[in-house]
């Protein structure tokens, strides 16, 4: 008998697809009120999550009111921020 393991599915912030888990980029609020990246199953608390595109990145960033996976008000500016810190990694990965 063949057992299929189990692949847990999130949903993006951005374009509200399902995704599995180890593709998308984790964001977690903090106390400081900032949006940080932080590794799939390091931090604890309340995350969502995105796909590794720009497309759903300047979704999420143009998003009005609560986020509902972050469970809190996250400002315009502060997403713009996390978009801009996004690209950066991203342009820095593709340089190595």
């Amino acid at each position: 008998m063949i057992r299929h393991r189990h692949v847990p599915t999130r949903m993006c912030m951005g374009c509200g697809e399902r995704a599995a888990q180890d593709i998308l980029v984790r964001l977690r609020a903090t106390l400081e009120n900032t949006l940080r990246v932080v590794e799939p199953k390091s931090a604890r608390g309340r995350s969502g999550y995105l796909h590794r595109e720009p497309r759903c990145w300047h979704a999420f960033a143009s998003r009005k009111g609560r986020v509902r996976s972050l469970g809190c008000n996250v400002d315009k500016a502060l997403r713009l921020a996390c978009v801009e810190e996004l690209e950066r990694a991203l342009s820095a990965a593709m340089m190595r």
